[in-house]
C-alpha cells in the first residue's frame, strides 16, 4: 500500500525509522525541488499489516520521451532486505502504471557488492546508460576523537605524504576558517564557482539553485558553507551537506589569491575534523574517476588525485536502474542517453 505524505512531522518521523539516512530524502529537499519548479510526491510504503516498509521522495522530470520520475537515493527502507525492496518496487510500478509516466528511476546507494543492489534487475528494471548521483565516491572514515587519530588512519589508507605538511603550513600562514549563513556569501560562492567552471570547463548550476539551497538548508545546519580567509580576502569556499552518519562535499571553489597556500586543502581537512567532533562516521568526497580510468591523461585525473590524496577508499555505488513503461520509445531514449554520455561523461 502507498500513502502520499504532506505533513512534515509525519515525514520526518518515517525518515527517522529508515535504516539509512540521506539529505536527498529530507522534507526540505522536496521543498527545494519545488522551488526549482519541479513537481514532487512524498510516498510511504506499508505492508498488509499497515507496517511501514519504507519511504521515498519522488521528483517528476519532463524529458523528450515523456515524464519520468526519479527517487534520489531512494527508496529508503526500515529494514533493508531483498524482499522488502522487491515489494516496494512492485508497488511503485503498479502505482504509476496509470499515471502517464514513461519511466521510473531509482538509486538507493547500495554498493555493487551488496546482494540487495541487484533486486531491480529481477523485476524488469535495467541499468541506466548514465548515472545521476555520483557512483564512484572517495570515502574517509572519521575515526577516533583527535586529529592525530584521524591523521594516522588517513596515512594508513594511502594519504599523500605531502598533505600533512601542506595543512600545517596553511595553518601557520594565518588562514582563518568559518561557516557562513550570510546569503551574500552564498551568492559570492556561486560567482567563484562560475570562475572555476570557466577555467576548468565544467558547467555550474544557476544562482537560484544556491539561493534556494540557502533558503531551505542554511538555518538547520544541513548544508553549510565553509570559507577560508587570509587578511580579509577569501581564498577558498566549500559547500557540504551534514546529515545522518555522513558529510558530503557538494561543491568547492578556489579564488586566485594566495593559491600556493593550499587553503582548499586545509578547509576540507577542517570539515573532516568538524565531522569527527560531531560524531559523524564518514566524509564523502563524492565523485572520483573509477580505477580503470584513473590515469594521468584523463581530464578528471587532477580532481581525483586531489581527493584521493587525503587517503581513504573507493566506494562503488550500483548504477541507477530504470523501469520503462513506453517500450516503443525506449530504444530512441537509450540512443539519446548514449549521446549524452559521449558528450559529457565519456571520460568517466
Amino acid at each position: 500500500m502507498i500513502s502520499e505524505i504532506e505533513d512534515k512531522t509525519v515525514w520526518d518521523t518515517y525518515l527517522n525509522q529508515c535504516t539509512r539516512k540521506t539529505f536527498l530524502q529530507t522534507y526540505e529537499w522536496g521543498e527545494f525541488q519545488k522551488e526549482l519548479g519541479k513537481d514532487i510526491l512524498r510516498l510511504a510504503f506499508f505492508d498488509g499489516n499497515n507496517i511501514l516498509q519504507g519511504i521515498s521522495l519522488v521528483i517528476f522530470e519532463r524529458t523528450p520521451f515523456g515524464t519520468q520520475i526519479y527517487l534520489p537515493r531512494g527508496p529508503l527502507m526500515t529494514t533493508e532486505t531483498p524482499d522488502i525492496y522487491k515489494s516496494i518496487l512492485n508497488t511503485l510500478v503498479e502505482y504509476f502504471k496509470v499515471k502517464n509516466i514513461s519511466c521510473i528511476k531509482v538509486d538507493p546507494a547500495f554498493t555493487e557488492q551488496q546482494q540487495i543492489a541487484k533486486v531491480p534487475s529481477t523485476l524488469d528494471f535495467k541499468h541506466s546508460i548514465n548515472f545521476i548521483q555520483s557512483e564512484t565516491n572517495w570515502m574517509v572514515d572519521l575515526v577516533g576523537n583527535t586529529e592525530e587519530e584521524l591523521l594516522t588512519w588517513c596515512k594508513e589508507h594511502s594519504m599523500s605524504k605531502n598533505y600533512p605538511a601542506y595543512i600545517r603550513k596553511a595553518r601557520r600562514e594565518g588562514i582563518d576558517l568559518s561557516f557562513s549563513n550570510n546569503l551574500e556569501d552564498w551568492k559570492l560562492f556561486h560567482t567563484y564557482l562560475q570562475k572555476s567552471g570557466e577555467r576548468k570547463s565544467f558547467d555550474v548550476r544557476p544562482l537560484k539553485y544556491f539561493t534556494s539551497l540557502h533558503k531551505y538548508f542554511s538555518q538547520n545546519g544541513v548544508v553549510r558553507l565553509g570559507v577560508a580567509r587570509r587578511n580579509g580576502n577569501i581564498l577558498a569556499m566549500i559547500l557540504i551537506a551534514v546529515y545522518g552518519d555522513e558529510i558530503s562535499c557538494l561543491y568547492s571553489a578556489q579564488t586566485d589569491i594566495d593559491t600556493k597556500l593550499r587553503a582548499p586543502m586545509l578547509l576540507r581537512w577542517e570539515c573532516m575534523l568538524m565531522g569527527q567532533r560531531e560524531g559523524i562516521k564518514r566524509f564523502n568526497n563524492w565523485g572520483v574517476l573509477p580505477e580503470e580510468r584513473y590515469k594521468p591523461g584523463n581530464p578528471g585525473y587532477g580532481y581525483s588525485q586531489y581527493k584521493r590524496g587525503f587517503g581513504g577508499y573507493l566506494e562503488q555505488i550500483e548504477r541507477t536502474y530504470e523501469y520503462v513503461y513506453n517500450k516503443k520509445l525506449y530504444p530512441i531514449q537509450r540512443l539519446y542517453d548514449r549521446y549524452i554520455k559521449f558528450r559529457y561523461y565519456r571520460y568517466r
